[in-house]
């Protein structure tokens, strides 16, 4: 577990909504969550996501 020493919430990352997204540099395809979404692959920020 990883934490900064803030209070500890309980996240059910099953219930947060996703977006299928796709890397344009890397090609991967990925479920993205959040605004700024980062492939998970090569860590490159330009993503395509739909919704």
């Amino acid at each position: 577990m990883c934490t900064v020493g803030g209070p500890m919430a309980d996240i059910d990352i099953k219930k947060m909504k996703t977006r299928k997204c796709r890397c344009l540099d890397c090609g991967n395809e990925f479920k993205g969550v959040g605004r700024r979404v980062i492939c998970p692959s090569c860590q490159s920020d330009n993503v395509e996501c739909e919704g």
